[in-house]
């Protein structure tokens, strides 16, 4: 009973450390409410149907390993090995090694160190899905859009130039491209709508 004691004290230190680490918004918008955090994390997607928890999980600075046993983030589920795979932040640069085991990154299989971007959605073994928020990069992919920061407006010929303009993003953010001027960006995304 004792040991059972402990473990729950020692669970609300832990879970009083990854809030502390982790500061979340939340705010309330007519029927619903968002939960948003400042630093790069992932958001389960569901460990099965009999879920109804939303998890956010911290990628600190440094190494995140996933796996079934012994790992920072506990991974459960087909394909799912011991220690699966890891997840490196480096000064809010974000890389998944797939260690050889199963990893997919928006359905493509990954192999070999692969650097996450704003929005993608991982697999791990065959069940095990997240999506990745980085805040900061979609901070910055939204500064790059037409009028800024500021809602997205209609387009005048009626196309929604989002997709074009996300896939130029993302392209961007995936070569790491600072260096393009807005008059180069809006080109781009214009010739892809």
């Amino acid at each position: 009973m004792e040991r059972v004691s402990r473990n729950k004290v020692e669970q609300g230190r832990q879970t009083h450390q990854v809030l502390q680490s982790t500061p979340l918004d939340l705010i309330e918008t007519g029927k619903s409410l968002k939960v948003q955090a400042e630093r790069p994390h992932l958001v389960s997607l569901g460990s099965g149907r009999l879920s109804t928890a939303i998890t956010l999980l911290p990628l600190p600075e440094g190494r995140t390993t996933l796996g079934s046993e012994g790992t920072d983030i506990p991974l459960q589920g087909p394909g799912i090995a011991v220690q699966h795979c890891y997840i490196e932040n480096k000064a809010g640069s974000i890389t998944l090694y797939p260690c050889g085991n199963q990893c997919a990154v928006d359905g493509l299989p990954i192999t070999k160190a692969y650097r996450l971007t704003q929005g993608c959605m991982l697999c791990f073994g065959q069940s095990a899905f997240f999506r990745f928020n980085h805040p900061a990069e979609a901070l910055r992919m939204k500064s790059l859009l037409p009028g800024g920061l500021s809602s997205p407006r209609a387009h005048p010929t009626g196309k929604d130039p989002c997709f074009a303009i996300y896939t130029t993003l993302r392209q961007l953010v995936l070569h790491d491209d600072d260096t393009v001027s807005s008059t180069a960006f809006l080109r781009r995304a214009n010739a892809l709508s």
